[in-house]
């Protein structure tokens, strides 16, 4: 994965896996898998020991995020039941850990062939045109202060370079004047030579008709009462930034059938007013595949949304005392949350006051408040997303639109809920299918071509690494979750286990060798 691209990390790697393989026993069969967001095969379990070597020599750093569950899973599924052990070569990358509902038999056994990586790294983040140039925001995962050059990029043509000045554990943003930026390919690179490789450049694609668009429901239409959303949304024009129309909660119904039509995300912040047909155009909204935002603040009665979305929307919420809280993601891992890599700056936001909400069985909870309640509910219709947030985002309830977090979530969450209406607009390395989708940058997918971004996970990009020991208490944690499995699995290949009595190794390599698995497995 992306966080094996540290000076010389890779190569120990490969040196320590092909070592590992020399020493096994001649009466062992060996098999080689990689790993990445996926584990696949490399060499079949056999006594082989040249082709399992050869195909370790093979292997090339790739830029996948980390995922030690689906690993472990999949080498476990490779012994086929019989007892073994797996090693797994990795830097122990701490984030790699993930949910999973199956796990490692307990006559399989894990060790772990620890290779030191980075212990500083240095990161961008995020590029996107921003009025007349572009922004990037670069992270700094050192503890200490660090200087670098960050160099812009447009269609690979070369614009101004500009330096930024990161605190121990800071961000901050480059920015670079040019124009207007209407279209193209947006880069923005950095030449950090300590840490890893692969999180070095950020792409964007711009396309002028990828602005989306977001109508507002107000309780009166007056601007102060959506004045923190549309100053949010204000701040990115043209391509990649948002289109924006305020409409009080009254006047929906009688809203022009072109700018409904036009919009991706209808956002919520008020309901006084709204009357049976602008209930019906609300649900059909849903019903057509787009997204919705429904804020629990003071201005939006949960009772009007429950009449108006009955059979399409289930998750609601009721009043409660007010008391101060702060919330944190529940699912780091969410593209909401993309941004943030954990709680980070959204645990500044305070709350005076929030809604509790009643999630329905199908609804994902996404975020939590302090005291455990969700905070932030995602309900999925008819192919269409819906966010339940618990609070307002108007600065009544909570300090959210005065912080630095909340500009990111709100962009976040609104591109989220567009993005099965109006095509997202940027990938992480192995969401989509293909070798061209496993190298950062600029892919054509679907039938029209059109361009996305491809990006590494920005999680990877955090150096800092689990214990030993907290590595083997997941593996326990697995073998628990594997106990009810494990005996009608051994009754299964009870037959085949008379062809293996002598021992089996299976090496698991956190390589993640994308490209090339894409060239030999596709």
């Amino acid at each position: 994965p992306a966080n094996m691209s540290g000076p010389g990390q890779f190569e120990r790697a490969r040196d320590r896996a092909a070592a590992r393989v020399r020493a096994t026993p001649s009466a062992d069969a060996v098999a080689v898998m990689s790993f990445a967001l996926t584990a696949n095969p490399i060499a079949p379990l056999s006594q082989d020991r040249g082709g399992a070597i050869a195909a370790i020599a093979q292997l090339q750093p790739g830029s996948g995020a980390t995922r030690y569950r689906a690993a472990l899973q999949r080498a476990a599924q490779e012994l086929g039941g019989r007892p073994g052990r797996i090693f797994v070569v990795t830097d122990l990358q701490q984030r790699g850990w993930d949910a999973a509902d199956s796990g490692v038999p307990e006559d399989v056994s894990v060790v772990v062939e620890e290779i030191e990586g980075p212990t500083a790294n240095v990161a961008v983040t995020a590029v996107r045109p921003d009025g007349d140039g572009a922004v990037a925001v670069v992270q700094n995962y050192s503890s200490g202060a660090v200087t670098e050059q960050v160099v812009f990029a447009l269609d690979g043509r070369r614009l101004d370079p500009m330096a930024v000045t990161l605190s121990p554990g800071g961000n901050a943003e480059a920015r670079v004047t040019t124009g207007a930026l209407e279209s193209g390919v947006l880069s923005a690179s950095i030449d950090d030579r300590e840490g890893f490789r692969a999180d070095n450049v950020r792409y964007a694609v711009l396309d002028p008709a990828s602005a989306v668009s977001v109508v507002v429901l107000t309780a009166s239409g007056r601007p102060s009462e959506s004045l923190y959303v549309q100053r949010a949304l204000g701040t990115i024009d043209g391509a990649g930034g948002f289109r924006f129309k305020a409409v009080g909660a009254s006047a929906f119904a009688s809203l022009d059938a072109a700018t409904l039509a036009d919009a991706d995300v209808i956002a919520v912040l008020g309901t006084r007013g709204l009357d049976q047909q602008g209930r019906q155009r609300l649900a059909e909204f849903v019903r057509s595949g787009r997204g919705v935002l429904l804020t629990a603040g003071p201005d939006v009665e949960p009772a009007v949304l429950r009449q108006a979305l009955t059979g399409v929307v289930t998750t609601s919420w009721r009043e409660r005392d007010a008391g101060q809280l702060s919330f944190a993601p529940d699912d780091a891992r969410h593209p909401v949350f993309r941004l943030f890599g954990g709680a980070g700056a959204l645990g500044n936001v305070t709350f005076t006051r929030a809604a509790l909400i009643e999630p329905s069985r199908s609804a994902n909870v996404i975020a939590r408040y302090t005291d455990g309640t969700p905070a932030l509910v995602e309900e999925r219709e008819s192919g269409s997303r819906v966010l339940v947030f618990g609070s307002d985002l108007n600065h009544r309830w909570n300090d959210f639109p005065l912080q630095p977090a909340f500009l990111p979530f709100v962009h976040e969450a609104l591109r989220y809920l567009a993005s099965p209406h109006d095509g997202r607009g940027e990938y992480v390395v192995g969401e989509l299918a293909g070798p061209t989708a496993l190298t950062p940058g600029a892919v054509a997918i679907g039938s029209s071509g059109r361009r996305v971004a491809i990006n590494i996970d920005t999680r990877e990009a955090d150096p800092r690494r689990m214990t030993l020991d907290a590595f083997q208490s997941g593996i326990s944690h697995l073998h628990t979750r594997a106990e009810q499995q494990a005996a009608a699995e051994a009754r299964q290949q009870e037959d085949q286990q008379s062809l293996w009595r002598y021992g089996l190794l299976l090496m698991v390599f956190s390589l993640a060798a994308e490209g090339l698995l894409g060239r030999r497995l596709g």
